[in-house]
């Protein structure tokens, strides 16, 4: 996504609820001789600590300020049910915030859940990047490339031939987002909260806690320039391929008892998904085959339509080139999958997207594919174009003019703390 927005009321609420709970419990936790009363706020301090106050004019706020209300009364009750050996209804607090809820339905399937709110009635313009946001491939593209990036190690980087033929793929169990590569001796790394080494593997096998102590100093922690230098984020689903190909390399080398150097095999092996990436081979295959590489997206044209539809400006920017794309977005929307959005950006080149502010946009010919050389002073629906920045966006799309807004309510709140596109809220 472009930017980050977050609701107010709600994240109020949703915040008020956990403080309320934690002190409903805490108080709970302190009586002696806990009430036997299936009463909802029994206690006159119970009464006075859920009363909230109430805003002067305006009532939609009123009405979140009382369901606020019904839901800690809720938990209040439900903590001393608890307490005196009863029933705890986990559906209690929905029930207060939703009474249309069936108390007896218990499938969870096809239910969304977030920890965080957005009130996207707040939110005037969405930006959508394309890999894995709107198409996600799967299990067959990271092996696609795993096996592309192994033949150009061998074959350009003369790396063992034996490599081809030792059994080696890509394994979905082993990698996740969020690990790091050290450059220094090839280990796969999980970093801990406080930026310690939580957990090691070289190759397949785990290092043992006493060696990751006599690596990284008796503490396995890094300092921030030593983490910078030394480590590799893996933090796109992309990596996930690197990261397998990087354990399997150094465990062939270990299992042959081949003598090699940490720091040039990992040099190697990005460089190879690196040219694998830039020579275009798996995106052709790609575009050539989506079906056979995309997670199917049933639902993605109703939702941008939906989006659309409620007012909202759509912008898609990818790294992507232009023909691959089309390819993809043809296959998950159709051909008409451009006039949908606002702005259409190609091989942005992120992140010097967002932090430069010089870049000039390129117009691409739909046709061919090529660059055109007149300079982009607008952007307009249904037409493609390639780099640029953020700065130049804002420009190039009157970004700050004003537009109506849907409803009185709404504009009396974009009046008095900025909201619509004369101070955009981007999502």
């Amino acid at each position: 996504s472009i930017l980050g927005t977050a609701g107010s009321s709600f994240v109020i609420s949703s915040t008020a609820t956990l403080r309320s709970k934690t002190l409903l419990s805490a108080s709970t936790a302190q009586e002696s001789q806990p009430s036997s009363s299936s009463s909802i706020g029994g206690s006159p301090e119970f009464l006075n600590f859920v009363t909230l106050p109430r805003h002067e004019s305006n009532e939609e706020t009123n009405e979140i300020l009382i369901k606020m209300e019904k839901i800690v009364q809720e938990l209040y009750n439900d903590s001393h049910e608890a307490s005196i050996g009863g029933t705890n209804s986990s559906r209690s607090v929905n029930k207060a915030v939703d009474p249309a809820i069936d108390e007896d339905e218990d499938d969870e399937s096809g239910k969304v859940y977030s920890n965080s709110y957005v009130d996207l009635g707040k939110v005037d313009t969405v930006g959508f990047d394309y890999d894995y946001t709107l198409v996600t491939y799967n299990d067959e593209l990271l092996e696609l490339i795993y096996d592309m990036a192994l033949k150009r190690l061998v074959k350009d980087f003369q790396y063992p031939e034996e490599m081809l033929e030792s059994g080696m793929k890509f394994d979905p169990q082993f990698s996740v987002r969020g690990l790091a590569v050290d450059r220094e001796n090839g280990w796969i790394c999980h970093l801990s909260y406080t930026h310690k080494v939580a957990l090691a593997y070289e190759g397949r096998q785990k290092v043992s806690r006493e060696r990751l102590m006599k690596e990284y100093s008796g503490k396995r922690a890094l300092t921030p320039s030593e983490r910078k230098s030394r480590l590799k984020p893996l933090n796109d689903l992309f990596s996930m391929a690197e990261c397998c190909l990087m354990a399997d390399v150094v465990q062939f080398f270990n299992d042959k008892s081949i003598p090699f150097c940490p720091r040039n095999a990992v040099v190697d092996i990005l460089g190879a998904i690196g040219a694998t990436h830039i020579s275009g081979d798996f995106h052709r295959l790609v575009a050539e085959q989506p079906q056979k590489y995309f997670e199917p997206r049933p639902h993605l044209k109703e939702v941008l339509q939906k989006l659309k539809e409620s007012g909202k400006r759509l912008i898609f920017v990818s790294n992507s080139p232009f023909w691959y794309v089309d390819a993809g977005m043809k296959y998950v929307i159709g051909e008409q999958w451009r006039d949908m959005w606002d702005a259409c950006i190609v091989s942005a080149g992120k992140p010097r997207f967002y932090t430069e502010s010089t870049r000039p946009f390129r117009e691409v010919n739909k046709k061919t594919g090529k660059l055109k050389f007149k300079r982009v002073e607008r952007i307009d629906p249904g037409e493609v174009y390639s780099a640029g920045c953020l700065k130049e966006l804002t420009k190039c799309l009157d970004w700050f003019s004003a537009v109506p807004t849907q409803n009185q309510n709404e504009a009396q709140f974009t009046e008095d703390s900025g909201g619509g596109r004369g101070s955009p809220q981007v999502l």
